[in-house]
């Protein structure tokens, strides 16, 4: 964890890490004067049962019945006015209330003032000065200016005069930055302090050359140092009235804001303006699925000539794919380590391969592979699963079952006000009807140019009150997973369009952004509807329309074959 509540985290703030061996995106370690014990959830038991093997540390697979949450555990195994210490900067304000609220019923104490890895950690890496750099308003499509004003705006509704901004997804997408600070996620570590008539970025100075600082200037922007942000907080007058998000805001950081002020708990206003894409965006966007499309085809007719040896791993598949999209105009990073999942390895819904855990790619298995792009012009995540051999009959079964559930998302009607949860049914309906299910949400929303992971709006049984909004890009994404032996996902990205207007009101639909054939080898029609079949036709004719241009004449040729009229 970090101080901005960053699911990807730079290594100076990766004390699990550290503490642990377990490298995973996600787990909480608990060290007592007795025992050590690490959480974490199914996307990581394997890795983290590697990566812990011989030391001192116990794991618990949260999620399975009577293994608690780590809060409870600690509640279970302290004594009245025993202490608990957390590094404040790295848990929100929310959390801070939820362990306060259940251990203050037994007098344990939190303190939130200590940083107990601080002088143990020796060789811990300094914290990141990557440049930033401005992202041209030729792809944000929106200015920098106009950008705050709206921010000002939310502010005034939310009967706020200052707003304190942590995110740093946020703060990269409401100033046209852009930096290296974060794996796979193209931003700068800085905090912003909004008031009707100023706006200060909080960043380390070698960050920022003089070009920059400059243009910055001229928007209104007043620069300051990262670590001054908590005197700033102090020092705002005592009729302040200042709007955090105590989800995104670490405890430390709302105890630095002067008590005199009030304070308003809302999301942050950046989050649901950043989730709805503009024109600009939106004709980027289109641009972006054709040349991502190219990538992951080449990739996947590279994947089908190669003959099973040594060199054909998990490993080498993920920088294969690396190296096609790296031909791609506008191309920067990937938009997350990328998931390439053979056999047994496939059920494990977020694996990802490390140099213990890689194995080879024969023709004996199902190969899942969840993969996206960091471009100018945007950011892609895609799944694709594929039978390396001879498929079996249930291999097949489950397939379709789980692209009935993608076509009924993506081909969804629904009134504006939707949420997603109450899309998630679609995905699952087929699969609830053979006592099937699978433990992830089905979609997400999806940066420009920033995380592939973006809020607020989610398709999941969560009830996340967040409205699908015209502009918004989201991902279909439904799956199954039948452990120790395989798993099936198929991903796509969907834009949230108009669909029409009636009597009734306005209604929505979804987008296709992704263009790419699903596995004709493992869909059995016998379980398709006509409306189905023909739905696969028509995208498929589209991919092949819209990539097959750009395609050397044997991959092209290839790709005809792949995405012929299903019977």
């Amino acid at each position: 964890a970090d101080p901005h509540q960053s699911e990807y985290v730079t290594a100076h703030w990766q004390a699990r890490a550290w503490l642990t061996g377990f490298t995973g995106s996600a787990g909480v370690a608990v060290v007592t004067l007795t025992r050590a014990v690490l959480w974490t959830d199914f996307r990581y038991w394997l890795q983290a049962g590697i990566q812990i093997q011989g030391s001192e540390f116990e794991l618990f697979k949260s999620g399975e019945k009577d293994v608690p949450e780590f809060h409870r555990w600690i509640f279970d195994h302290l004594a009245s006015k025993d202490t608990v210490a957390v590094d404040g900067r790295v848990i929100s304000r929310t959390q801070e209330k939820t362990y306060r609220q259940l251990w203050d019923s037994r007098q344990i104490r939190l303190r939130t003032d200590l940083d107990l890895v601080k002088d143990l950690w020796q060789d811990r890496p300094p914290m990141p000065v990557s440049p930033a750099w401005e992202f041209d308003v030729q792809y944000a499509g929106q200015s920098r200016f106009e950008k705050i004003e709206n921010i000002r705006e939310a502010m005034a509704q939310a009967g706020a005069d200052c707003h304190v901004m942590t995110g740093l997804e946020d703060i990269a997408w409401t100033f046209n930055l852009r930096g290296s600070d974060a794996p796979n996620n193209p931003v700068n570590i800085a905090f912003a302090l909004f008031t009707e008539s100023s706006v200060r970025l909080f960043i380390h100075p070698d960050k920022v050359n003089k070009d920059l600082a400059a243009s910055l200037a001229g928007d209104g922007l007043t620069l300051a140092g990262y670590t001054d942000i908590d005197t700033a907080l102090g020092q705002m007058p005592d009729s302040a009235c200042m709007l955090l998000d105590p989800d995104m805001t670490s405890a430390c950081l709302a105890s630095a804001i002067n008590p005199a002020c009030r304070v308003v708990e809302k999301p942050s206003p950046a989050a649901r303006l950043k989730a709805v894409k503009n024109d600009i965006q939106i004709r980027h966007l289109r641009d972006t699925a054709v040349k991502d499309g190219i990538a992951v085809i080449c990739f996947l007719h590279w994947l089908s000539e190669q003959e099973p040896d040594d060199s054909l791993t998990e490993i080498s598949a993920a920088e294969k794919l690396f190296e096609l999209r790296k031909a791609q105009p506008g191309f920067v990073e990937n938009s997350f380590d990328p998931i390439m999942a053979f056999g047994a390895h496939s059920a494990l819904c977020h694996y990802s391969a490390t140099p213990q855990t890689d194995v080879r790619l024969d023709n004996t298995g199902l190969f899942l592979t969840d993969s996206g792009g960091n471009y100018l012009t945007g950011t892609t995540d895609i799944t694709r699963t594929v039978c390396l051999g001879t498929p079996s009959l249930q291999q097949i079964k489950d397939y379709t079952l789980v692209l009935k559930g993608h076509i009924a998302v993506a081909g969804a009607c629904f009134p504006e006000g939707t949420r997603g949860f109450q899309i998630d049914t679609l995905a699952r309906q087929f699969l609830w009807a053979q006592g099937m299910n699978f433990g992830h949400g089905t979609g997400h929303g999806v940066g420009f140019f920033l995380c592939v992971h973006e809020g607020p709006a989610r398709i999941s049984p969560h009830p996340v009150d967040a409205a699908l909004e015209k502009g918004m890009l989201m991902t279909d994404e439904p799956g199954v997973y039948r452990e120790g032996e395989y798993g099936i996902r198929l991903e796509n990205m969907v834009l949230v369009t108009d669909s029409r207007q009636t009597e009734f009101g306005r209604f929505l639909e979804f987008e296709n952004m992704t263009w790419c054939h699903f596995e004709r080898d493992l869909i059995d029609t016998s379980l398709l509807t006509e409306a189905e079949i023909a739905w696969i036709n028509q995208y498929h004719r589209q991919v092949y329309d819209r990539i097959s241009p750009y395609l050397p004449s044997r991959i092209a040729a290839w790709l005809q074959t792949r995405t012929a009229l299903l019977d």
